[in-house]
Order: C-alpha cells, then structure tokens, then sequence
C-alpha cells in the first residue's frame, strides 16, 4: 500500500507546481518570480571583458560579459552594479543568491516585478 500512496502525493505536488509556473510562461525561465516581491535571474558570467553587456538573453541563462577580473569578487561586484543599472534599482536592492565563485550564478532583484525586469533586460539585449 505504500507505493499507491506514494503515487498520489506525486500527482497532488504537480497539480499545485502548475499555478506558479504559468504565472512565469511569458517569461524565459533563467528570470523567476520569488515571492513576495522579488525577482531571480540565472546568470552566466563571463569576466575580463573589455565593456559589460548581454550577450544571451534565453531560458537557460541570461549571459552577462563583465568588464572586471574574476578574482577577489571584482567580477561579482561588477556583475551587480551592471544589473542594477540595467534593471534601474539601488545597488542595495541587488546580490547574489547563490554561485558566488562560479561564472553560473543566481541573482535576486528586490522590489521589482517580472515584468519590469524582462522588459529592461530584453530592451539592453536587443540593443547590443
């Protein structure tokens, strides 16, 4: 009898995962919407760049060049100071959430909505 049991939690958890991602199906999934009003980015890194910009903008990640060497977080603290100014929030309202010493990372805007985000990274994407 345990493994039917099983197999009903399984089907009752996909029910509820269902309303939170179509509240995401406009989106690409690298940005997410993290309750209760703030907005998670997948980023790829790539430092030592001679200028910041977006390279890719899909659903695995948003792929960031920065314009700083990878080493004592310089690349870090540029990354964010760039997604602040791309997003146009306070440097305060933007860190990193996880991937601190990997080029994969993800990135939590604070005070913003799904929307304002996609539109300022698709505009700056389309741009370069």
């Amino acid at each position: 009898m345990a493994p039917s049991k099983k197999g009903k939690a399984k089907a009752n958890s996909g029910g509820s995962t269902q309303s939170s991602d179509s509240v995401n199906s406009n989106f690409p999934s690298c940005i997410r919407f993290v309750p209760p009003s703030s907005v998670s980015i997948t980023v790829h890194a790539k430092p030592g760049s001679k200028v910041s910009s977006i390279t890719d903008f899909d659903d695995e990640a948003l792929g960031v060049q920065i314009d700083a060497p990878a080493k004592d977080g310089e690349a870090n603290a540029a990354l964010l100071d760039y997604i602040s100014s791309v997003v146009g929030v306070k440097r305060r309202q933007v860190s990193i959430s996880s991937g601190s010493k990997s080029r994969d990372k993800v990135v939590i805007v604070e005070e913003v909505t799904l929307q304002g985000v996609f539109d300022a990274l698709d505009k700056v994407s389309k741009s370069h």
